[in-house]
């Protein structure tokens, strides 16, 4: 589906500059997704809770075909259809209560709902629309929002001013985009000739033919059954509501806790069954383990013993969860502010020994579970965060998702910056440590490789190594300086005005950790 969705936004000529979705897993998963597919994985990304789904109170977490069985069907269909009826509101002693969710801490009490219609939903995305995505068209940015059915129509509501009568009969089918263009005053222009749209919108989908036809039969059939009915249509003297509603919803929820308990696992509290790794000598005897490296590239530099400059393992040391460990933050314990810096998995570039740095591979098979351990190991020694950094490149990027990913915190804010990127190997780059050895010899490639002020061999104004000849995110850097010899060579190549930035074209190991550019 998503392969999809990209093919027609691409076969229009669409590419989205920023991307607006909400802090719910679902959403944000697709948006990586979308990235990943679009290769663009470096454009910003921001989550915001106005975008969540629609609230539904004391039914969250209930089997629908359980609430429509006990409740009463047109009690359920009401809530889930008509505009302005709200589910009974949850109580903030739920277990579901968004007040308790650490994604929320940023939100007043009053601002986290307790309960909302249809139309409640609708308003809650408005002030992201007016203060937010409205402004980002406005400076010319192609805006992707990633977001879910009731949030959507409350946009399209607000963008064409659509009645509250005529509000039911638009829909969001899943995985079709639906495109608004707007003119100088932010108003949306009609769908052009031989477009597809729908009734009381300006907007256009985009559509393979007949999938948007199936899509919106699909969304009408949804609408008309309980979900969890297995598509049949249930008639009204089937289910009838027995009795009072909060007892209805008292005796599911303890229907629901019966089931979840029945299935719990014994776990003797003796043997966690989990292990650490430390840094550190055990007193208990317990083995050492020799951990290869397995990366073998400019990426992941070998560790050298000085007297020898011979390649060496990391000797670690595996132990219980529970004995002590120097250095290693204890599961349940509470700490002072910290920062946790996890160097990226390993890429297909990495397992064959190609100098990498700006080049962009994504993650390879191994290099996805280095990331997903990464993320189970912070998950077990209790760490959470409050805001990831990391480069515009994919495989750092990658490894974060997945370490977010198991962490349950892809909601977290997510801050990508070209200033975290590998070091740019100029000429070296996509090319191996054994050709470069055999073309300037071991002496001169040892040099490159760990001299601190020793630049290799710049990449040319017009390589493809070159990063800024990487249009898609030369424009959204802003603190390089301009080269003017860049700049006038390019204008009058283009003969116009082309104000280009001075991206390196090799670097030291100096010149990627300080805060000087090069001449």
């Amino acid at each position: 589906m998503v392969l999809l969705l990209i093919m027609l936004l691409l076969s229009e000529g669409y590419e989205p500059d920023i991307i607006y979705t909400s802090r719910l897993k679902r959403a944000v998963k697709s948006t990586w997704s979308i990235l990943n597919t679009l290769n663009t994985p470096y454009l910003p990304v921001y989550k915001s809770w106005r975008l969540n789904e629609r609230h539904y109170g004391a039914l969250t977490g209930l089997k629908k075909m359980d609430a429509a069985k006990e409740l009463g069907m047109e009690v359920v269909q009401a809530w889930r259809n008509s505009l302005k009826a709200r589910p009974p509101p949850m109580k903030p002693d739920d277990e579901h209560y968004p007040g308790k969710d650490r994604r929320y801490e940023d939100l007043g009490e009053g601002q986290i709902p307790l309960t909302e219609s249809l139309m409640d939903c609708m308003e809650r995305a408005r002030p992201l629309w007016e203060y937010a995505i409205k402004k980002e068209i406005e400076k010319g940015n192609n805006v992707l929002v990633v977001a879910h059915t009731n949030t959507l129509r409350g946009l399209i509501k607000h963008i064409d001013g659509v009645d509250e009568k005529d509000i039911g009969e638009v829909s969001m089918p899943a995985g079709i985009p639906f495109v608004y263009k707007f003119d100088s005053n932010m108003k949306p222009l009609p769908p052009e000739e031989g477009k597809i749209s729908q009734a009381h919108t300006s907007g256009v989908f985009l559509e393979k033919p007949g999938l948007l036809k199936e899509a919106l039969k699909r969304n009408h059939e949804w609408n008309q059954v309980v979900p969890g009915s297995f598509g049949q249509i249930i008639s009204s003297g089937s289910l009838t509501r027995s009795t009072t509603l909060e007892k209805s919803l008292l005796k599911l929820k303890e229907e629901k806790a019966s089931r979840s308990g029945s299935f719990a696992a014994e776990v003797d509290p003796n043997d966690d069954g989990k292990l650490i790794v430390t840094n550190s000598r055990t007193t208990n005897g317990a083995p050492a383990v020799d951990i290869d490296d397995g990366m073998g590239d400019a990426d992941f530099e070998e560790f050298y013993n000085k007297a020898t400059d011979a390649e060496s393992t990391i000797t670690v040391n595996v132990q219980k969860a529970g004995e002590a460990s120097p250095g290693i933050l204890k599961m349940g314990q509470s700490k002072d502010p910290v920062v946790v810096f996890i160097r990226h998995g390993r890429t297909p570039h990495n397992n064959l020994g190609l100098f990498t740095g700006w080049e962009d591979p994504p993650l390879a098979p191994d290099g996805v579970e280095d990331a997903k351990k990464a993320g189970r190991l912070l998950k077990m020694h209790g760490f959470e965060f409050d805001v990831v950094y990391t480069s515009w490149l994919q495989r750092a990027i990658e490894t974060a998702w997945y370490c977010m990913d198991e962490l349950d915190c892809c909601w977290l804010p997510m801050i990508k910056s070209w200033r975290l990127n590998e070091r740019m190997y100029g000429a070296l780059t996509g090319r191996s440590k054994q050709m470069i050895a055999n073309e300037y010899g071991e002496a001169q490639l040892k040099k490159w490789r760990r001299g601190f002020k020793i630049r290799p061999p710049p990449v040319s104004s017009y390589s493809f190594q070159y990063p800024g000849n990487d249009y898609k995110r030369t424009k959204y850097v802003k603190d390089i300086p301009i080269s003017w010899a860049e700049t006038i060579n390019r204008s009058i190549e283009a003969r116009k005005m082309q104000v280009h930035r001075r991206f390196p074209k090799a670097e030291s190991l100096w010149d990627c950790v300080s805060d000087e550019f090069q001449n």
